[in-house]
């Protein structure tokens, strides 16, 4: 078992746009080999450990050490090995592109490098990883070093506020009903969510569901009850939930309480 420590973010000024910052260290060592599922978190993961591997589809990554996984509508796996000491700032799916300032569209299933999109953020999180600091200093280093290059202007903050809520309401609206409350044009949204998440509404939309349905899956609804899951989350019926579950994991809903090789399933999570 993995265990993760998530810390909350104090900056209110950083609230809008990152969900938490989190550490994953091991004394022992350790061999990871698990499933990564789609998710509606951008994280940038700084490594101090040895090489980590992805693999997302055809592609696989050896990527730097300090680098950030766009958002993804594939499966794909995590690979290291060895003592762990990793740190990660996961954002909201539109929370980094005042950061980037480029279509997250770009980075969608990818592992990117930081320094190749950010040398000020890169340094900056060097400076923050200073050696000798706790585990707590450290994460708190890491949000002065977030704050400092965080100046999202108003078109920025506008469409967090449009994006937040959609988020938020995605599997109880729909894209045009929601698009008539806001009075917004629904092409214009659909460039909207590319430019600051990477994916249209609708791709946001079924990857909440299958997240939120793999959640209920790993955590707490029992193997039989598939038809009870399939309506809480929306889905036609247990096949479309069965289809969902083949797309964005590899296996069906059986297969994947069995194999219970996911990185999340695999992870103790403790909350600060």
């Amino acid at each position: 078992m993995i265990n993760i420590t998530r810390y909350s973010i104090k900056n209110p000024a950083l609230l809008p746009w990152v969900k938490f910052i989190w550490h994953l260290e091991s004394v022992a060592e350790v061999s990871i080999n698990h499933k990564l599922l789609p998710s509606d978190s951008i994280d940038i993961i700084l490594n101090m450990s040895d090489q980590v591997e992805y693999k997302i589809g055809n592609q696989i990554f050896t990527p730097d050490d300090f680098h950030f996984n766009g958002i993804r509508d594939q499966y794909g796996y995590v690979l290291q090995q060895g003592p762990l000491n990793v740190f990660g700032i996961s954002f909201f799916p539109y929370g980094l592109f005042p950061v980037l300032r480029q279509p997250l569209s770009d980075y969608t299933n990818q592992i990117v490098s930081l320094r190749s999109v950010s040398e000020v953020l890169q340094e900056r999180f060097e400076l923050a990883l200073l050696p000798e600091s706790s585990v707590n200093e450290t994460v708190r280093s890491l949000e002065k070093a977030l704050a400092l290059i965080y100046m999202p202007n108003h078109t920025d903050q506008t469409a967090a506020a449009l994006l937040q809520d959609y988020c938020r309401r995605c599997q109880a609206v729909s894209i045009r009903g929601f698009c008539l409350n806001y009075k917004i044009n629904i092409k214009t949204f659909e460039r909207l969510c590319l430019k600051y998440t990477g994916y249209p509404p609708k791709t946001l939309q079924r990857i909440s569901r299958f997240q939120n349905a793999s959640n209920q899956l790993i955590y707490s609804t029992p193997p039989e009850n598939l038809a009870g899951l399939a309506y809480e989350n929306d889905y036609y019926d247990q096949a479309h939930l069965t289809k969902e579950f083949r797309n964005y994991s590899g296996s069906s809903p059986g297969q994947f309480i069995k194999e219970n090789d996911t990185l999340k399933g695999n992870t103790k999570y403790t909350y600060k």
